[in-house]
């Protein structure tokens, strides 16, 4: 391949932005993590291309404004894309009962997934709408909630929006989402994420973000990044809606429109 002045120039240029970038990451958590309150942007922030189950925050209490970017970020690079095969998992239901597998799961029907916890005010604010998808598409697909770390913990970062303390141990996690089903009365199948935060981790789900896999394994839904990027519904926005720029990568649509397309329904038939 020849390059021509011009795109030789450009190749350059991306080169030493990629490197610079990597630099000021290095830099940035060799000094004890990444300060996004003196002008860091995740605009300017270079991704980790591997992915895992398992970091530095896994495990750990959100106890900082801080904290919560330095997860979201450095972890966007794990969250399946569109068209990629599902990472599987196996949790415990809410109620302790069983542990359930995504890929026994899909065998039977695709799955729609929502990852969050009690106190996230995002997903607080979608319920009506998740209600009514259950009852419009429960007949094609799984609904399922993986309750996650504690997004707003008592004690923690923006705890005035929290519900419950971060959970101690697994028994107090599903606790903390039997309560949460409870109050909230979603209808879906409640799993619970491993004290270590595998899921979370592996599927950069903190604090919220909906996926749905279809019964090939393959990830037909990838939902941008929570909070901004949730879209469980058409209509739905949290904050002024503007696309980051990694978010390309994932479903600007919403799950019901995604739902809409895969399973179309009689225009005639009433909406709940």
């Amino acid at each position: 391949m020849v390059l021509n002045k011009s795109k030789y120039s450009s190749l350059c240029m991306a080169v030493l932005a990629l490197v610079s970038g990597a630099q000021q990451l290095v830099v940035a958590q060799q000094n004890g993590g990444i300060d996004f309150n003196s002008g860091g942007t995740r605009e300017a922030l270079i991704i980790p291309p591997k992915r895992v189950s398992a970091d530095q925050l896994s495990g750990k209490m959100v106890d900082s404004k801080q904290m919560a970017y330095e997860l979201i970020y450095t972890r966007e690079a794990n969250a399946p894309r569109p068209g990629e095969l599902a990472p599987d998992f196996e949790l415990v239901t809410a109620d302790g009962d069983r542990t359930v597998k995504l890929s026994d799961l899909i065998k039977t029907k695709p799955v729609v997934l929502v990852m969050s916890s009690w106190g996230c005010d995002v997903f607080r604010e979608s319920l009506a709408g998740l209600q009514q998808l259950y009852s419009r598409y429960s007949d094609d697909a799984h609904f399922v909630m993986v309750y996650i770390r504690e997004v707003h913990a008592k004690g923690g970062f923006a705890s005035g929006l929290g519900r419950v303390p971060d959970a101690k141990n697994i028994e107090e996690r599903k606790l903390h989402a039997q309560r949460c089903r409870k109050q909230l009365r979603l209808p879906f199948l409640y799993l619970v994420d491993e004290m270590t935060d595998p899921v979370a981790t592996r599927w950069s789900a903190w604090p919220v973000r909906a996926f749905i896999v279809e019964k090939d394994n393959t990830v037909i839904y990838a939902g941008s990044q929570g909070p901004w990027g949730y879209r469980p519904y058409q209509g739905f926005l949290h904050g002024d809606g503007a696309p980051m720029k990694f978010d390309i990568e994932f479903n600007s649509q919403s799950i019901e429109e995604l739902l809409e397309e895969r399973f179309p329904k009689n225009v005639s038939e009433p909406r709940n």
